[in-house]
C-alpha cells in the first residue's frame, strides 16, 4: 500500500442469518426434514409389512374385488412414503452432505418399481421378493438419514 492509495469501509448491514441447529441436540426443534424421515420410516415399512401378508391373506380370503383395493392400497402407500421420504432426504442433505440415504431410497423405490411392473417377466416369486426389498430399502435409508442428521456434541454444526 501506497499514500496515495485509499481505504475504504464499507460496514455490512445484512445480519446472517441464524444457524439450524442439529437435531438431537439439548432444548432443539424437531425440524421438518425429522418429522418426513419418520412418516416415511412408517409408511415403507407398512408397505413392505402388508406386501408380505397379503399373499397368505389371499390364500385363506380368496377374494377378487379385495386384490383390486390391495393394490390401489399399494400405490397410494408407495407413493406417499416416496414423496415424504424424498423429501426428508433432500432436507436431511444439506445438513450431513452424505448422499448414502438419499441413493437408498431411490435404489428401493426402482427395486420396488421392478418388482410390480417386471412381475410377467421376473416370475412371481422373486417380483414379490423386490416388492418387499424395496420398502424395506427405502426405510432402511430413510433411518441411516434420521441417523445422520442427530447431534451427539451440542457444540457440534453441522
Amino acid at each position: 500500500m501506497s499514500i496515495d492509495t485509499k481505504t475504504v469501509f464499507v460496514p455490512h448491514t445484512e445480519t446472517p442469518p441464524a444457524p439450524l441447529q442439529p437435531v438431537g441436540c439439548r432444548d432443539a426443534p424437531v425440524h421438518t426434514h425429522a418429522k418426513l424421515d419418520r412418516l416415511g420410516i412408517w409408511l415403507s415399512a407398512i408397505c413392505a409389512v402388508h406386501c408380505m401378508v397379503v399373499p397368505i391373506v389371499l390364500i385363506f380370503f380368496p377374494v377378487m374385488s379385495w386384490i383390486h383395493w390391495s393394490r390401489i392400497m399399494d400405490v397410494i402407500v408407495l407413493s406417499v412414503a416416496a414423496v415424504f421420504g424424498l423429501g426428508g432426504c433432500l432436507l436431511g442433505l444439506r445438513h450431513h452432505r452424505d448422499a448414502v440415504p438419499l441413493s437408498l431410497v431411490v435404489i428401493g423405490l426402482a427395486i420396488n418399481s421392478m418388482g410390480r411392473f417386471g412381475a410377467a417377466y421376473l416370475g412371481p416369486v422373486l417380483a414379490q421378493t423386490l416388492v418387499i426389498a424395496g420398502p424395506m430399502l427405502m426405510a432402511y435409508g430413510l433411518w441411516r438419514d434420521r441417523q445422520l442428521c442427530k447431534c451427539t456434541n451440542p457444540a457440534h454444526s453441522h
